[in-house]
């Protein structure tokens, strides 16, 4: 437990509506924290509806921008230059109404480009009588929303981390995936630690009965975005409709909800070759999912599609795909991806094309007690190893584990460094 009951702030500029990663993440940590003994707060966007939540939470809807904004065309040069430090003005407002104390703690779980710019400008100040920060990104710098890429800041700032007397004593950064955690460490040489996604607390065995008749389905969650592979599932679903789909052993269920910036041409052809496929076997959702749907489908699947980029997702983390096991689904994804080191079980498989992928889906169909055996005790794996309070309470009592210790990649958690491993 926590002594004497410090507040945890969960903040999110994006948490705008009671739908999506966002909101359910927040969720999540908030009633862990509460069974910890923790009193939460949240630090919202300025349209969030707090009478939607049911939770007794004291909610701050005091953010104007969320980390989409950069990218919706209605909004395209309209934005202000300064959008950190507008964050940070409005950081401080809640901060201050919600009379926070230096012995409570303040938690970005979604950290994006304007965040830590905005704490580039928290440590000209007088950091040390403040809050303990912490920033969780599931991003690597390349793939960071509210990065310019003609523009160094982030990583100036990043490089700038390393000695800074308010890190590892105020400031605490943490990443979604060992890999990225490493990587930031490595790269920037400032401590990042791993602080994997928890599982949903309401986890229910699937104990539904499957009859010979009744097909498998595949399904792809999200929006229809060409890097995590979008643009392959025609592919895919043309090798295995013969032998598999025209005689009912599988079907797909595929949410093409546009981006943001709309469909883009790829998608477009994507879709229209989707869409000749009888419907029986490609169900396409083009409507965005309210929450309990989106688990409905999720928990009415048997296999979920991860053909993720190898580029934008070799360390990233993916909470679809953490969503995905904890519900003992399979995986089909791609070699050398974070959603690969999940298949911990042979819960699934990592393939290395799109061919190879059909032929280890046909796999799955042919073996599918096997696999859904393996996918159940790689759920259980998961779920006994991170949990909601464990997350609070790792955050919450680390600045007394640092003790402001020095950069050491050995201190990631869950990663040790091959340099230790090398000499004997």
């Amino acid at each position: 437990m926590i002594k004497n009951r410090p507040r945890l702030a969960i903040v999110d500029p994006s948490l705008a509506n009671v739908r999506g990663h966002h909101y359910w993440l927040t969720l999540l940590l908030t009633r862990g924290a509460k069974r910890c003994g923790v009193d939460v707060v949240w630090f919202t966007h300025k349209e969030f509806d707090a009478s939607l939540v049911e939770e007794d939470i004291d909610i701050y809807p005091v953010f104007s921008m969320t980390m989409y904004d950069r990218y919706r065309p209605e909004l395209k040069g309209k934005l202000p230059p300064d959008l950190h430090l507008i964050l940070l003005s409005e950081l401080n407002e809640a901060v201050a109404e919600a009379a926070l104390t230096s012995e409570d703690h303040v938690y970005f779980h979604t950290g994006f480009g304007d965040v830590y710019l905005a704490l580039r400008e928290y440590l000209c100040g007088d950091w040390i009588n403040k809050p303990y920060i912490h920033v969780c990104t599931p991003y690597d710098l390349d793939t960071m929303p509210g990065r310019d890429p003609g523009n160094s800041e982030l990583l100036d700032f990043f490089s700038s981390l390393h000695g800074n007397e308010a890190v590892e004593r105020k400031i605490f950064f943490w990443a979604e995936t060992p890999q990225l955690a490493r990587h930031y460490t490595l790269t920037y040489s400032f401590n990042t630690r791993a602080l994997p996604l928890p599982p949903a607390e309401d986890h229910k065995e699937n104990n539904v009965e499957r009859s010979d008749r009744r097909p498998l389905t595949a399904l792809y969650l999200g929006a229809a975005r060409e890097e995590k592979g979008f643009t392959q599932l025609p592919e895919l679903v043309k090798r295995l409709h013969g032998k598999y789909g025209k005689t009912g052993k599988l079907k797909f269920v595929i949410q093409c909800t546009p981006q943001i910036i709309g469909y883009v041409p790829p998608i477009k052809a994507a879709l229209e070759k989707l869409s000749a496929f009888p419907s029986d076997y490609v169900t396409l959702i083009d409507q965005p999912l309210s929450e309990d749907d989106y688990h409905s489908h999720l928990m009415a699947s048997d296999i979920v599609l991860l053909l993720y980029s190898r580029k934008t997702y070799r360390i990233r983390g993916s909470g679809i795909a953490v969503e995905a096991v904890c519900g003992d689904k399979c995986l089909l994804t791609y070699s050398e991806t974070f959603c690969a080191t999940l298949l911990t079980h042979e819960g699934g498989a990592a393939a290395d094309t799109i061919e190879d992928a059909a032929n280890k889906m046909a796999l799955m169909v042919e073996n599918w007690d096997q696999y859904r055996g393996n996918a159940k005790e790689q759920g259980r794996q998961y779920r006994s190893k991170n949990n909601s309070e464990s997350y609070v309470l790792r955050l919450m009592n680390q600045p007394t584990e640092s003790s402001h210790i020095s950069h050491f990649p050995g201190t990631i958690t869950g990663y040790v460094s091959p340099l230790f491993l090398q000499y004997g």
